[in-house]
């Protein structure tokens, strides 16, 4: 059963506490089947986000969080935090700690949850610019770590096709709240993506672990570059690597042949934008 009271804490603050005491409430349930659906995310456009820091971000865009759940025991450590960040914005619930542990998607919670709206895609792709492209990277914990390293490293922008949901709850907690500040473009498919750098006379990049690719330290990417990571087993597909101006390899002196995606996207992004 709900019901509303403005909180003792704050009387300068006006935003409303809404009690939940039921894992079985409405919202509770909402928050749930998004959590685990990738249709519903889609279908509604909304998707969750949990952790004190991420749902911070998630609140220096007003317009992006539409609810706010927070259990009794955080409410206890984080209440001044959140009602400083959330102001006037959407709805924030009260939960049992019981009810959080039923939300939660990782083994020890800080109990603190938001549903917020998927932002509306606004990269324009300019020529002065540089850019990466994830092709059909299906790793959740790469797709979060490489927006984040994106983010530090000021990329202007990150392009992708045919890869794990950008909006589920494992790449959501990687990010550490970059997802809010990249611009994230989504097309169908490669050719989708190269025609629109193409038009926009952006040169690509095929990044490959072959000794007989462009060593990465002799190619000068530079303004209007985008450089291709493709998928964690297989790469990026021929036809892809042939449609790039140049395939291009991190030298490596070591005994691997190769180097995790995320770990990859990072010495690229790091030589692209370093100048």
């Amino acid at each position: 059963m709900l019901y509303c009271r403005i909180p003792a804490e704050s009387e300068a603050n006006m935003q409303k506490i809404t009690e939940i005491t039921s894992r079985d409430n409405p919202a509770v349930r909402h928050y749930i089947r998004l959590r685990d659906r990738k249709k519903t995310r889609y279908a509604e456009n909304l998707f969750v986000a949990e952790g004190l820091r991420i749902v911070l971000d998630a609140l220096q865009y007003p317009c992006l969080v539409q609810q706010v759940f927070v259990t009794e025991s955080a409410w206890e450590k984080y209440a001044e935090s959140i009602q400083q960040a959330m102001q006037e914005t959407g709805q924030c619930f009260r939960i049992p700690d019981a009810v959080g542990k039923n939300m939660t998607d990782t083994e020890h919670t800080q109990g603190v949850f938001a549903v917020c709206r998927i932002p509306e895609q606004k990269l324009q792709i300019d020529s002065r610019k540089k850019y990466l492209v994830l092709y059909q990277l299906q790793d959740p914990g790469n797709m979060g770590m490489i927006l984040r390293t994106g983010d530090a490293l000021g990329v202007h922008g990150i392009l992708m096709a045919q890869c794990c949901d950008l909006y589920s709850p494992k790449v959501i907690r990687a990010t550490m709240g970059s997802v809010f500040r990249v611009p994230v473009l989504e097309l169908p498919d490669a050719p989708e993506l190269l025609a629109l750098l193409h038009q926009h006379q952006i040169c690509s990049y095929a990044s490959v672990p072959s000794a007989q690719a462009l060593p990465l330290t002799e190619c000068p990417l530079g303004t209007g570059s985008a450089v291709w990571i493709g998928n964690e087993g297989n790469g990026l597909p021929e036809d892809v690597i042939h449609s790039c101006r140049h395939a291009v390899t991190i030298p490596m002196k070591g005994g691997a042949e190769s180097l995790n995606a995320a770990m990859a996207a990072g010495i690229l992004m790091w030589e692209m934008m370093k100048s």
